[in-house]
């Protein structure tokens, strides 16, 4: 395996993990700036509050999202294991 079959597999394995990853940290993301608004708003500094809330935020989408994320990481799997001839020579 040369040098640039490994840097193709390692582009490509890149590229599937923002795919998977970027929609439920864009969830993260946009949760904890309308948090951050809201206590800069109301002056309630507590980080009790902000926590839990970015948490069940970041669950809920990760637990909606978990049946896409499963047909697509087994879509890459499949992919890269029927292609796997091409980059043992």
């Amino acid at each position: 395996m040369g040098v640039d079959q490994v840097v193709l597999l390692g582009r490509q394995m890149l590229q599937e993990v923002m795919i998977l990853v970027g929609p439920i940290l864009v969830v993260a993301i946009v949760v904890s700036l309308v948090i951050n608004i809201l206590q800069v708003l109301t002056s309630l500094q507590d980080n009790t509050v902000s926590t839990v809330i970015r948490l069940l935020a970041t669950g809920s989408a990760l637990f909606f999202m978990m049946p896409w994320m499963w047909r697509h990481l087994a879509n890459y799997t499949l992919t890269m294991l029927s292609n796997f001839q091409s980059y043992l020579q």
